[in-house]
């Protein structure tokens, strides 16, 4: 049974929670658009308000005598994927809100090496003034919020560790301790080998960027190279540019299983390189525009993918199981693609041109 004093924050608590909700959505939202505008991209962002059953239980357990002395009210749990992501954020975090430092902890800088399983960042944050409206600021600078900040190797560890029930090293039985702490250690090993992973691919994507103008023929064809290839080489640049209309726009999004498939079907005819793709569009460049030409005068299309040059071009040979074919013969297999899909031919006459 609750004391006086608990009532009355729990009462206080049941009047205000609505401003902590309105509160809650306001700061979640923020949150949401400052690492959107950093092109950070994140696993889960959620929120959520204590309830008044697990308010009753925490001051009675901790023995509070005031609500102010409650800084985990509501808050937001932020998941990434990558560990170097939680101090991005983090730095975020500190520009756009007050950090209440005294009730901040950064778990993973424990100062017990031993300490028992995987660790997070907790901030404490309340609005800042002067990037708040005066409307807003006025009616929640008194609530502190609880921002965790963990990767989702972290969080797994997390969940897992809590569905066991065991918060420290001291609780597990004796028998199981070297197995506990030994998966502690490789879910520590897998968010290190996936931050090295994601360099290691940036770095790749970055060699890649300074060899495609003059060493094509080094690139090996796979989706990253084939992908950067499509977006900044100049030549392909130009060829897309060429079909281009003021009513058509290029897509340049691109799905990564897709990709995939692509870079399969070009492997297909032999292809090794990226060298060797940019030979095999100048090869059929010029029949592939007119083919374009006569395509865009009969259907109408808004927007077309950054691939179809490629696309088109290697459709034709797969349909004819060759590498090498004749201008004709390359008009010829385009006109029966395109009936099959719209069911209307080529004009007679452009066979002519």
């Amino acid at each position: 049974m609750m004391n006086q004093s608990h009532k009355k924050i729990v009462d206080g608590y049941s009047v205000s929670r609505g401003s902590y909700e309105d509160c809650l959505n306001y700061v979640e939202n923020t949150v949401k658009n400052i690492i959107k505008s950093q092109s950070i991209n994140v696993h889960e962002i959620v929120g959520r308000v204590k309830t008044i059953e697990s308010l009753e239980g925490k001051v009675k357990r901790k023995n509070y005598s005031n609500l102010a002395e409650i800084t985990d009210l509501c808050g937001i749990r932020i998941i990434t994927y990558f560990s170097d992501d939680v101090d991005k954020i983090a730095e975020l975090i500190s520009q756009e809100f007050e950090v209440d430092l005294e009730n901040t902890i950064d778990k993973r800088k424990s100062e017990d090496p031993t300490k028992f399983g995987y660790v997070s960042l907790h901030y404490v944050v309340g609005l800042r003034e002067e990037n708040t409206s005066p409307t807003l600021y006025g009616r929640f600078k008194n609530i502190k919020l609880e921002i965790q900040i963990r990767t989702v190797m972290q969080h797994a560890w997390a969940e897992i560790e809590h569905d066991l029930g065991y918060k420290s090293k001291e609780d597990i039985p004796d028998q199981y301790r070297r197995q506990f702490s030994r998966l502690a250690g490789l879910i520590e090993l897998a968010d290190d080998n996936f931050l090295q992973l994601k360099n290691n691919i940036n770095n790749y994507e970055q060699e890649i960027r300074e060899k495609l103008p003059t060493s094509k023929k080094e690139l090996p064809i796979d989706s990253s190279t084939l992908m950067t290839y499509v977006t900044e080489d100049q030549n392909y640049i130009e060829l897309l540019n060429t079909i281009k209309t003021s009513d058509v726009d290029i897509d340049f999004n691109i799905n990564s299983s897709f990709l995939s498939t692509v870079v399969q079907r070009v492997k297909r005819f032999g292809l090794k390189t990226i060298g060797d793709i940019d030979e095999l569009l100048d090869r059929y460049k010029d029949i592939f525009l007119r083919v374009t030409e006569i395509e865009f005068d009969i259907v109408h299309y808004t927007s077309i993918s950054v691939l179809t040059p490629l696309l088109h071009i290697t459709s034709v040979l797969e349909s004819v199981n060759r590498i090498d074919i004749s201008d004709e013969e390359f008009m010829k297999v385009s006109n029966d693609q395109f009936s099959d899909v719209f069911d209307i031919s080529y004009p007679i006459d452009v066979y002519e041109g």
